[in-house]
């Protein structure tokens, strides 16, 4: 399988579909529209810097529609767009995906940062 040439890579690598904070908000916003600071309570550890910058990413691609509420104070309502919730199978495939294999990555990633450590560490015989 591979993407057509440069076009395809760009975009592919422009949506960011699977950034970990683009697939929370995503997540987050099939289940309704929400304000700003709803979508950042429910997102352990994001910050208002990386939600915007994420959710102007969201909405630049079509796939998040960001509405002005004419009330006092003014409130912002984002919610996904048909294109948006068109993502929510594939998405849903992919945490189906991790939750199947979690504890394979898991495993592998401590193998890695084991031996990664092992590499860091200077040998007692290399003096």
């Amino acid at each position: 399988m591979s993407l057509a040439p440069c076009q395809g890579r760009e975009l592919l690598a422009d949506l960011q579909v699977t950034d970990k904070w683009v697939t929370l908000i995503i997540y987050g916003l099939l289940k309704g529209p929400l304000r700003f600071n709803e979508i950042r309570r429910s997102i352990e550890g994001i910050s208002q810097k990386m939600l915007a910058h994420n959710l102007r990413g969201l909405e630049r691609n079509g796939m998040v529609n960001r509405r002005v509420n004419d009330t006092a104070p003014v409130t912002v309502e984002y919610s996904l767009t048909p294109l948006g919730k068109s993502f929510e199978i594939p998405l849903q495939a992919l945490f189906d995906w991790i939750r199947l294999h979690q504890a394979e990555l898991l495993h592998a990633q401590g193998n890695f940062d084991a031996q990664q450590h092992d590499v860091a560490r200077p040998s007692v015989h290399s003096r």
